[in-house]
């Protein structure tokens, strides 16, 4: 298992999966609040809507942070360490 990877690198890797979860997640209700009938969020049209809405996102760009996390933590039980 190599500690120092993971040691010197969680914080790395969790800002990197949260802020590419923050891009996708706004990406992804951009284009679907443009569609007739939305896919992932509701159209937007109200307030307590849009409220819902960004705390979907931030909510699911935390998840990605955290999955990126265990990647990380798959990662260094698999590497060895070099000197």
């Amino acid at each position: 298992m190599n500690i120092k990877l993971l040691k010197n690198n969680w914080m790395k890797y969790y800002k990197r999966g949260f802020f590419t979860g923050i891009f996708v997640l706004s990406f992804l209700c951009v284009v679907d609040q443009t569609l007739q009938s939305p896919f992932f969020f509701s159209k937007i049209t109200n307030l307590s809507l849009f409220m819902l809405t960004l705390s979907f996102i931030f909510f699911g760009s935390i998840f990605c942070g955290l999955v990126s996390l265990v990647i990380l933590f798959i990662t260094s039980l698999f590497t060895v360490y070099k000197k």
